[in-house]
């Protein structure tokens, strides 16, 4: 009797075993398609709320380069280069802007290059409202400085009428005598090799000689000869360091000056101005001036 109550124990024993790994299988198995299901979850919403703030992003691009380019438009120039860089670059804010509308699922690379283009504009843009700024003062200035001057020769001409026609025939006589003249004048714009050339592009120098007249009645020593350039739209050329001098009571801005040594004799000299970049195309001026007056005027052209 004991010895069939033994194998009877043992199987129970077994099924009791194989019943617990069974069961621990199950928990095992829950408990890895729990976890999958909570992951899949996860990701399904990280994804959805990815997707909805690349949305809202992609729209505030569209709002960012809109404004973007009415600023662009905002942006008013009478220089012809200026402008027509600036209808370049509002090309190129429409064409990006056309391109943001077109996305249909953008995503964050998307966006950051987007933006990063963004700030480059933005950039590009303050560097236009120096330059722009920069001109509207000079020809600001310019405006004031040629008023100034045309109310101050009024004023000196209406105070001359004044005077006794004898004194002031023999006072202009006299100081026409005394003055010098300069003749001959050549402007020759040149190359980094001196040759000349037409091209405004292709201009590092402005050379300008010309001939001192011999002079018997004036005052001989050192005289300074001032070079003032006018651009086809009458803005100066300057010199490095954007001094002046005085003309007619005047400080006015010349391009280059060079002093000698006169001793009333015929003196052939030349004068150079270094390109700094603002050559233009169209007919240019040449004023040669010493001790406050205009001794002699000259043009040249450049394609």
């Amino acid at each position: 009797m004991s010895e069939q109550t033994i194998p009877s124990t043992e199987i129970r024993k077994k099924f009791d075993l194989l019943y617990f790994i069974v069961i621990l299988i199950l928990l095992v198995s829950n408990g890895y398609f729990a976890y999958k299901f909570y992951t899949v979850r996860k990701e399904k919403i990280f994804v959805e709320v990815e997707l909805k703030d690349t949305g809202a992003e992609k729209a505030n691009l569209e709002k960012e380069y809109t404004d973007m380019l009415a600023q662009y438009n905002s942006l008013k120039t009478d220089n012809s280069q200026i402008s027509s860089e600036l209808e370049q670059e509002k090309t190129k804010i429409k064409e990006m802007l056309d391109e943001i509308k077109g996305l249909k699922n953008a995503n964050s690379y998307q966006i950051g290059q987007y933006k990063k283009e963004l700030g480059t504009l933005r950039e590009i843009m303050r560097n236009y409202i120096v330059q722009i700024d920069s001109l509207n003062t000079r020809n600001k200035l310019l405006a004031e400085e040629n008023k100034q001057v045309k109310t101050d020769f009024q004023k000196v001409k209406t105070e001359k009428e004044t005077l006794q026609v004898k004194t002031d025939d023999l006072s202009q006589k006299v100081d026409v005598a005394m003055t010098l003249r300069a003749i001959s004048i050549s402007p020759t714009p040149v190359n980094d090799k001196a040759k000349e050339v037409t091209k405004a592009k292709k201009v590092t120098k402005i050379k300008v000689c010309f001939t001192l007249t011999e002079n018997s009645i004036a005052k001989p020593g050192n005289r300074i000869i001032y070079l003032r350039i006018a651009r086809p739209d009458k803005e100066i050329l300057p010199n490095p360091d954007g001094t002046m001098f005085d003309f007619e009571g005047n400080q006015i801005l010349f391009s280059a000056k060079r002093e000698i040594d006169y001793e009333n004799k015929d003196v052939e000299m030349c004068i150079y101005w270094a390109n700094t970049g603002d050559l233009t195309e169209g007919v240019y001026t040449v004023d040669l001036f010493s001790e406050g007056k205009l001794i002699g005027t000259a043009t040249f052209a450049l394609k």
